[in-house]
């Protein structure tokens, strides 16, 4: 952190003034006690220093007993080891549960404390959740049936489709033919507009002197004309040939 200092004698000079903070631990367990070794190099607390300020705060007389201690276990760890009544009385809501209680006497036995006849399930709850597996639960052979069944159909969906196929491909050289001689007339049809288009483009550039848009009102009625002319040719030639050849 740097500290911005001024100073009455040199109203124009700036200095920057460097100073030590203390790193902040979210689990330190005694604040504003950081020295440099711990700013720099460490994050946690050292156990050791934890483990004799345990011993400093239970205020034993027989500091002899201290070194033989080498298990550095917290103290509410070591408190399993060797329970006591005040260890089994609940502190937390979840330690009041049918569950916590459960285990609590599978793991120490009499000695938590816990009634065992207050363990095991209610004769209501053995018959309630029977009623409800038996509600929602099908039995086997069911099962089994429904699944040959749904196994079943999906095979002879299976051969209905391989059949259909099998008769698509007996018709396919049918079908590409009259696909080929449909793409061809459309071609064709296609051929036969664009040569009467340029057809009727020419006529009206003869008639009125240059190209007329297809868009313009004039190609339009020349072209009405044109088809009233092919109408009334097509009428006389079936005059002049009733059989049609």
């Amino acid at each position: 952190m740097l500290h911005l200092i001024t100073g009455s004698c040199f109203p124009k000079s700036v200095r920057f003034c460097p100073t030590r903070t203390k790193k902040y631990y979210p689990a330190w367990y005694i604040p504003y006690c950081l020295d440099d070794y711990q700013n720099v190099t460490r994050s946690k607390p050292n156990p050791y220093e934890m483990w004799d300020r345990e011993w400093k705060a239970a205020g034993l007389k027989t500091r002899e007993l201290q070194p033989f201690d080498i298990s550095l276990l917290p103290q509410h760890l070591k408190l399993r080891l060797k329970p006591t009544r005040e260890f089994f009385q609940p502190k937390y809501r979840a330690e009041l549960s049918l569950d916590y209680k459960r285990r609590l006497f599978g793991v120490y036995g009499l000695a938590s404390g816990v009634d065992p006849a207050a363990l095991f399930v209610e004769p209501r709850t053995v018959s309630f959740d029977q009623a409800v597996e038996q509600a929602t639960t099908r039995p086997i052979p069911e099962v089994l049936e429904e699944r040959r069944r749904a196994e079943r159909e999906a095979s002879e969906a299976e051969e209905k489709l391989m059949k259909n196929i099998k008769t698509s491909l007996t018709k396919m050289p049918e079908l590409l033919t009259k696909y080929e001689a449909q793409q061809q007339k459309q071609a064709e049809q296609i051929e036969t507009r664009e040569l009467k288009k340029k057809a009727i483009l020419e006529e009206a550039r003869d008639r009125f002197g240059y190209y007329v848009s297809p868009q313009d009102p004039k190609f339009k009625k020349l072209r009405e004309e044109v088809e009233e002319r092919e109408k009334l040719m097509r009428k006389e030639k079936r005059k002049r040939d009733p059989s049609g050849n």
